[in-house]
């Protein structure tokens, strides 16, 4: 009888020598899992926070992609330039900036933004022909940029033209339908426009 307890006891205790042998290598597993799950979610926010600082955000006067109108705008890979530029117009240095916008415009004359930048910088500091070439310099490259059309558009009404600053929002309409920042602030400055006059 003892030697039979003892079969049942040697047996039982394989038994669960065997399933704890099975729960460890199950646990290993789920760790490994686990150790897998971690480094995968490592990555994706490696490549979120590496997309997030691809783009500069900056502040100022509206690019081809994005809002001019807002506080701030996005200007993908920007030189060293650009990013002086616009920050000295955020600190309202529109005349630093012009120097660094015309930096910009030398090294690369088809970039719209800084066009635009430079009407902007030129039309703060009431140099409106400078600003309207500019405008129409980056509207010669990029017909539908929105933050040179409104910002054209924002010109004419500074010089007392309500049909050009209309003709702007027209073709605002035609290229920003849906939501679009520029069409608001140029349409909300031709209401304030009409009346102030």
């Amino acid at each position: 009888m003892n030697r039979q307890m003892t079969g049942r006891s040697d047996s039982i205790n394989h038994g669960i020598r065997a399933a704890g042998s099975q729960a460890t290598s199950a646990m290993r597993e789920a760790d490994a899992i686990q150790a897998r799950m971690q480094r995968l979610m490592f990555g994706a926010l490696a490549v979120l926070a590496l997309m997030l600082f691809a783009t500069t955000t900056v502040l100022a006067a509206g690019t081809e992609t994005t809002t001019s109108s807002s506080t701030s705008y996005t200007v993908s890979n920007p030189t060293k330039a650009m990013r002086k530029a616009t920050a000295l117009i955020n600190a309202e240095d529109y005349r630093a900036a012009l120097v660094h916008l015309e930096t910009e415009v030398a090294a690369n004359p088809k970039n719209a933004d800084a066009w635009n930048l430079t009407g902007f910088a030129a039309r703060k500091l009431g140099d409106y022909g400078r600003s309207e070439t500019a405008y129409d310099t980056a509207l010669t490259i990029n017909p539908k940029h929105a933050g040179a059309l409104e910002y054209k558009g924002e010109l004419y009404l500074t010089l007392g033209n309500l049909e050009g600053a209309q003709t702007m929002l027209a073709r605002l309409k035609d290229i920003c339908a849906f939501n679009c920042n520029e069409v608001k602030a140029l349409n909300k400055a031709i209401n304030l426009y009409k009346q102030a006059n």
